[in-house]
């Protein structure tokens, strides 16, 4: 199996200027790894996986990757990368004890210094604004945090949920409005503590 290494070099070709979709050809692990490997790692830490974790967790969903890449069919490779990485995240959760605690202020999701950044003070709400929604996410479990994230961040439809989770559309909706709840049930609780300090 090719090395798992991050990749250096020029920007990775596209599937489509590779030609799958034109052809209906199924790209190669190092295509998937290339083009992918960024989209998976931040699917993993969007799913719960801790920072210092990442890399282990993201090292099995390619092995998994590579595993199942004979039985893949053309068509929606982040939608099929996606379903592996549930289902390795979940047993990264199973098998270790998730961990409950606020993420370190430095460890956002996907965020890179920008200069154009505002100040220092606003810089350090909207870091205590992700690293509540962090605690709040990580009281969901893996299958409702899959489907708020597909929904929220990703833009998928309940039917491109169900589809690349194989589930109906039924639960999707489900998880998805129990996950939303539970989120807004956690902020409620965070505002009112808020105004406990504050009178």
């Amino acid at each position: 199996m090719p090395s798992l290494a991050r990749p250096a070099g020029p920007a990775p070709l596209c599937l489509a200027e590779a030609g799958e979709h034109a052809t209906g050809a199924v790209p190669t692990f190092e295509l998937i790894y290339d083009e992918h490997f960024d989209y998976v790692w931040r699917t993993a830490r969007r799913l719960g996986v801790r920072t210092e974790e990442a890399d282990d967790v993201v090292q099995e969903i390619f092995i998994a990757v590579h595993n199942l890449l004979p039985r893949y069919e053309s068509g929606n490779v982040r939608g099929w990368l996606y379903a592996i990485a549930v289902r390795t995240v979940m047993h990264h959760h199973r098998s270790r004890r998730r961990f409950t605690d606020s993420l370190q202020p430095s460890d956002e999701l996907d965020t890179l210094p920008d200069p154009n950044a505002p100040g220092p003070e606003s810089s350090a709400a909207t870091g205590e604004s992700i690293r509540l929604l962090e605690r709040l996410l990580d009281r969901l479990d893996t299958e409702k945090r899959a489907v708020l994230v597909l929904a929220g961040i990703e833009q998928k439809s309940l039917a491109e949920i169900a589809e690349i989770l194989d589930l109906n559309i039924n639960t999707v909706s489900s998880r998805l409005r129990t996950a939303r709840e539970q989120i807004q049930e956690g902020l409620a609780k965070h505002r009112a503590r808020a105004r406990w300090r504050t009178e």
